[in-house]
């Protein structure tokens, strides 16, 4: 069981369809896995148990750990599959908070690099992309956004404003235009940021699961071997351990001279394919005690 690594994507403009891919793989995978499960592996142990109960008890507890280490492959695949459906879509505000959190130094310049992979994807490695040449931090965006739109929002007054290194004129028309400008680009830019976290946290969760499935086909593929292998095993043989009558079957060439008749017997001692049977003196067939008895028919008697 095994499934391509995701390449990581590098354009704001495929994120969106990147997750998209992913989760159509993912779900790929749910089905796929739940099909295998459904088809290959109950119903072997579930029609077998019985049959593999004559085998003896050790194969029973082989069928049931290798049944269980089967399943467990199987849901571990739709567990983490289930994750990468499940990621989260992060607000800019959260991203803001996680970025404040994480070495930012916002409002002044960022002196240490970020901890934590995401925030480290998004201003580091995809500082220009997303967060253009004047901002490092997701915190500075999402509070430029927030400005930009409120002063947008205002009416025309001679109140000034600065939004990063420029002035605004709320009073000026033309300023006001430039503001309206900028906020619905700071808008676009925020998405942007969101599509971008959502992509590389997906990325991460499904190369996880890429190569998890390397290392879970191993057991999966080995206990579906041993629950097929264990139908083939020869039943066990039933010990003989109380007094059972049987009947002996002589065949009817040979030199006994009991040859060609049915005799009354008990089995002492063996199992019921080779048993150990005493034999009563009857009409033509001195007493006596076979020990091998491959030569002769048994048929166990049941209780009336």
């Amino acid at each position: 069981m095994s499934i391509p690594a995701a390449e990581p994507t590098q354009s704001a403009a495929s994120d969106v369809s990147y997750v998209a891919d992913l989760r159509v793989a993912a779900r790929w995978l749910v089905g796929c896995s739940a099909s295998v499960v459904a088809i290959l592996v109950v119903p072997i142990p579930l029609q077998s148990v019985s049959d593999l109960t004559e085998v003896g008890p050790l194969a029973v507890v082989s069928a049931l750990l290798g049944f269980l280490a089967a399943l467990a492959s199987a849901v571990w695949v739709l567990y983490s599959a289930a994750a990468v459906l499940a990621v989260p879509r992060r607000s800019i505000g959260e991203l803001a908070e996680l970025d404040r959190a994480d070495n930012s130094n916002f409002p002044d310049r960022r002196v240490e690099q970020p901890t934590s992979a995401l925030i480290s994807y998004l201003v580091a490695a995809r500082r220009t992309d997303l967060l253009g040449t004047t901002q490092d931090a997701v915190w500075q965006l999402a509070s430029d956004m927030a400005r930009a739109h409120d002063a947008s929002m205002r009416p025309q007054t001679g109140e000034k404003i600065q939004i990063g290194t420029q002035k605004y004129d709320l009073g000026n028309p033309v300023d006001k235009a430039a503001l309206a400008t900028l906020a619905l680009d700071l808008e676009r830019r925020a998405q942007r940021v969101v599509d971008a976290a959502a992509a590389f946290e997906t990325r991460q969760r499904y190369e996880r699961l890429a190569k998890g499935m390397k290392w879970v086909g191993v057991p999966f593929g080995a206990s579906f071997l041993l629950l097929l292998g264990l139908q083939t095993l020869p039943t066990a043989s039933m010990a003989v351990k109380t007094p059972t009558s049987v009947q002996i079957v002589v065949p009817a060439s040979g030199e006994d001279p009991c040859r060609g008749r049915v005799l009354e017997g008990v089995a002492v001692g063996g199992t019921m394919d080779a048993p150990v049977v005493v034999l009563p003196s009857q009409p033509g067939c001195p007493a006596r005690k076979i020990t091998d008895t491959d030569e002769f028919i048994v048929i166990p008697r049941t209780a009336k």
